[in-house]
């Protein structure tokens, strides 16, 4: 008899593999991220992933982590899982970065802004970095938009388009009255191991990677969500389940009280 998935195996998987509560240094969370693969900052109900918010025990300075795990290159904070705040552990980055570029992606930000993959402000932004190097984000806004909320808000957009293309990140916190982030080129930033080895994996290979480290800190995902959650074609994400369900590294399922839809999970849960 085919056995069923149920919510409260999924659940107990869960509570032991995304320790709600418990992370309450910089060095518990870097470790913590390279075991899950990636993790969201904030509660987003429909994407299964555990959030930092969630993991961080009372009282820390959860907030800090994105930015001081980026700056010692312990992970990669970006906005990737649907354009959510997230930290990838270096171990998988290679692979969100391949998908990436193999998927009409370019490295150097004025090839993304030739090809119309960019936006102006963007380019600017990115211009400015590439002039100046690290600069924090209050000298940066200055440099490239007037005063005032409508242009702020600009900038802001600019600085999410640039982080979900892996064009920007964080390589230091200045302490004044509050911390403000020092930004820089990605480029600039990225291990060279790393970037080699986005360069020389295959696409298939890499969201293979990411599906299987997806589901594996989730317990089990609904098949339908891999496309989703990582905005890839179809067609791709179905390639992926059926070659990772082939060679054993995942399962498909059915979760009880409902059966018609097809789930993905780790070979303990079913």
């Amino acid at each position: 008899m085919e056995k069923l998935l149920t919510k409260k195996e999924v659940d107990a998987y869960r509570r032991a593999k995304w320790r709600r509560g418990r992370l309450r240094t910089l060095d518990e969370v870097a470790e913590f991220v390279d075991g899950v693969g990636m993790c969201l900052l904030f509660a987003c109900r429909d994407i299964p992933l555990p959030k930092v918010y969630d993991c961080a025990a009372d009282g820390v300075n959860w907030w800090a982590w994105k930015d001081l795990l980026q700056e010692k290159k312990l992970a990669y904070s970006g906005r990737i899982v649907r354009r959510k705040a997230t930290l990838v552990s270096m171990k998988l980055l290679p692979a969100f970065y391949a998908v990436y570029q193999t998927g009409g992606g370019y490295a150097m930000y004025e090839e993304e802004y030739y090809w119309g993959k960019l936006g102006e402000l963007a380019n600017r932004v990115a211009e400015h970095l590439d002039r100046n190097g690290p600069t924090p984000t209050d000298v940066l806004r200055r440099a490239v938009v007037p005063p005032g909320k409508q242009h702020t808000r600009r900038f802001h957009a600019a600085l999410l388009e640039l982080q979900s293309k892996f064009k920007i990140v964080t390589v230091g916190l200045e302490e004044r009255s509050w911390g403000v982030r020092v930004l820089d080129l990605f480029v600039n930033w990225i291990p060279e191991k790393i970037d080699r080895r986005a360069e020389r994996m295959d696409r298939r290979k890499a969201l293979e990677d990411i599906l299987e480290a997806f589901v594996d800190v989730a317990g089990a995902v609904p098949e339908a969500a891999a496309a989703r959650t990582f905005g890839w074609h179809s067609a791709e994400a179905s390639g992926a389940v059926d070659s990772l369900i082939e060679s054993g590294r995942l399962r498909r399922g059915r979760f009880r009280g409902d059966p018609r839809k097809p789930w993905l999970a780790i070979a303990d849960l079913l």
